[in-house]
């Protein structure tokens, strides 16, 4: 397997925040437009405390599906960046090339 250059953390964690932001827009698109299709049910389990159509629960939904973003791109890269080595140690350096 080549290894090329790990992961930046930045880039990843940006486009993993804009991607659950957009999700958390359509969601709550998708509850105004369908409201019995049971999509509140999702955003209140996700987001606790969120009540729907009120600036600050909005915003609120922003900011956490922000974190969220943050928090599962920076586990994603830490370990995707951690492989190689880890890999080289357990299997040899026959497996993983740097």
């Amino acid at each position: 397997m080549a290894r090329q250059q790990p992961l930046s953390y930045l880039p990843a964690m940006f486009g993993a925040c804009m991607l659950f932001q957009t999700l958390y827009v359509l969601c709550l698109v998708a509850w105004l437009a369908v409201p019995n299709f049971g999509s509140h049910a999702v955003l209140a389990t996700v987001f606790p405390g969120f009540e729907f159509l009120t600036f600050v629960s909005f915003i609120y939904g922003l900011i956490m599906s922000m974190l969220y973003g943050w928090l599962v791109a920076g586990t994603f890269v830490f370990f995707y960046n951690l492989w190689p080595r880890l890999a080289s140690t357990i299997f040899g350096d026959k497996f993983v090339t740097q």
